[in-house]
């Protein structure tokens, strides 16, 4: 049957014929998606798949009928099915330091390897039902519930990487499950319920509905054409901002929304385990740890876009990547003078140039047409954290443009970019400090799970997540970086089972800036920054900042599909 004989006739809503044919095209679809099933299932690729959920949807799609979302509930519900369950066992530090763990189950064998814009890597984890994910763009509403207004191979990428609705990346939203012995702990997952397995907490909405897909934002967020916050390509981190100033700017969007969830970082952690068999990305798909580059202008000049570095200097900084301007006065690129011409700005060029006779390397940067002047040995120009959609053209759903392990660039994984070089700002969380009866330092987890009733004070809203408290001892030295060594077992967060690791390199690959305090809240920073190091990682986390604290370090998140 062609897409032309499957239309509807609009008769009225109410009438006898209406639900008659309403009842007739559900019977067919649901022998369709019966068929596709199976057509699913023998496919050996992403591309494949792709092709067949275009060739579903054009075959199925009644806008009479059927919302997008409803459509995409069926794709994922009932076409996106198997058998298979994934899994990864990884050693708890006591057994091995290693962040290397072992895929199991039908992941046995798998191997995956990052894709950067040039190259595709391995992935055979992208066309099982499990993993094929799906960008579209959605607009919560102000019940908790959603639409979906844009969807990829359907609509233009354009649309819905636009940030004119949020832009999410969905997934099937599977039965997980994890749990722990003495010396690893044990992660799977299904297509289909079984003792002791829980579907993903961001499969449900705020009005109680679990979806047959999950969402997470696909980027950063940044403000759109229409000057509100949201999440979409190509748009300037809303850094130099705090936990609280970001609540207010989600809200102006709306009373339903706060900002980016905790089980945003959970989510990665996941993935890269479940891919990757590693307890951290660190090494793997690095994000943005190690892009921490300053330089005073070589050459003065005046009324120009660019500035004048030394050739070797030049050679490490990225053409797209952000960078700001300013009189240097220190290092600290919080301090007003060091960003004074401008703040992240993207460098557009980087070409060689011949000056009185000498080889330099001028650095191009879009600064609207306005012209400023630099002067050699004091103009001062620091990278900054990158702009949304650095890794649009990878050739996959994990990885980053050019290296994905170097460290110098954001990394992507299942589609959803992080680590732009700054830390994400989790609104539903809050953390606390305080001591117990021995004057032992302790740092506790607190999560809201209503966005419309998250604030910068832990209350009646806020519940103590089922994570460790960490204890310090009364002594402890402050401003110390201390080394995870595994993550806590949580649905909802990624939080630390303990920080006595040895070091960077070992354990889950991240830190945790520990600074201990008798009393107070602190806002959830996780990732790192672009000159944090081996202490960045998905699972890094900063105990220091208050709910106020903003710095150029610290960026707005976007929301999910859940709370």
């Amino acid at each position: 049957m062609s897409n032309e004989n499957s239309q509807v006739v609009n008769f009225p809503r109410d009438t006898t014929m209406q639900k008659l044919v309403q009842v007739q095209n559900s019977q067919m679809a649901g022998a369709t998606d019966v068929q596709y099933k199976e057509k699913v299932a023998a496919a050996t690729s992403k591309a494949e798949v792709d092709a067949l959920f275009v060739e579903w949807w054009k075959y199925q799609y009644i806008p009479e009928l059927y919302s997008k979302s409803d459509m995409l509930e069926r794709w994922f519900g009932n076409v996106l099915e198997d058998s298979r369950v994934h899994g990864v066992t990884t050693p708890r530090y006591a057994k091995s330091t290693s962040v290397i763990g072992e895929l199991t189950d039908d992941s046995t064998g798998l191997v995956c390897t990052p894709s950067t814009e040039t190259t595709a890597g391995s992935d055979p984890f992208a066309h099982l039902p499990q993993f094929w994910c799906l960008e579209v763009a959605a607009e919560k509403k102000a019940d908790g519930s959603h639409e979906i207004h844009y969807v990829e191979h359907i609509d233009s990428t354009g649309d819905v990487r636009s940030g004119e609705y949020l832009c999410w990346v969905l997934q099937k939203n599977t039965w997980k499950r994890e749990w722990q012995d003495a010396d690893y702990k044990y992660l799977k997952t299904r297509c289909h319920p079984a003792p002791g397995y829980k579907r993903w907490p961001e499969g449900t909405d705020r009005t109680g509905k679990v979806h047959e897909y999950m969402a997470h934002p696909k980027y950063y967020a940044g403000i759109g054409s229409d000057g509100r916050i949201t999440c979409g390509t190509g748009l300037k981190p809303i850094n130099r901002t705090s936990h609280s100033a970001g609540i207010s700017k989600w809200k102006v969007r709306g009373p339903q929304y706060s900002g980016a969830s905790g089980s945003l970082p959970k989510f990665l952690d996941t993935m890269n385990r479940l891919k990757y068999g590693r307890k951290g990305n660190s090494g793997k798909i690095e994000g943005c740890s190690s892009y921490n580059f300053q330089y005073t202008a070589a050459v003065s000049e005046t009324g120009v876009e660019r500035v004048i570095l030394t050739t070797a200097q030049a050679a490490n900084l990225f053409v797209g990547s952000a960078v700001m301007l300013g009189i240097q006065s220190g290092t600290d690129r919080n301090t007003a003078s060091n960003y004074s011409v401008f703040d992240g700005k993207l460098i557009t060029a980087i070409e060689k140039v011949t000056i009185d006779e000498k080889e330099y390397s001028a650095v191009y940067v879009d600064n609207g047409g306005v012209t400023f002047d630099t002067t050699a040995g004091s103009s001062y120009l620091s990278t900054s954290p990158y702009y949304s959609g650095w890794n649009d053209n990878v050739l996959g759903r994990d990885g980053s443009r050019y290296n994905p392990a170097s460290g110098k660039e954001p990394g992507m994984i299942q589609g959803v970019e992080f680590m732009n070089g700054s830390y994400l700002i989790v609104s539903d969380e809050l953390w606390q400090w305080s001591q117990d009866a021995n004057e032992n330092y302790c740092f506790d987890c607190y999560k809201c799970y209503d966005q419309s009733k998250v604030g910068s004070a832990i209350n009646e809203n806020y519940e103590k997540v089922n994570v460790p408290t960490l204890v310090f001892p009364k002594d402890t030295a402050a401003w110390t970086w201390k080394y995870i060594t595994d993550n806590a077992i949580n649905d909802d967060v990624l939080w630390p089972e303990a920080t006595n690791a040895s070091g960077s390199g070992v354990g889950v690959g991240a830190g945790f800036r520990c600074v201990p305090a008798a009393s107070g809240v602190r806002a959830a920073w996780c990732f790192g920054t672009l000159n944090s190091g081996g202490d960045a990682g998905v699972a890094c986390r900063g105990s220091n900042l208050g709910v106020s604290y903003a710095y150029w370090h610290g960026s707005l998140g976007a929301p999910g599909l859940e709370g």
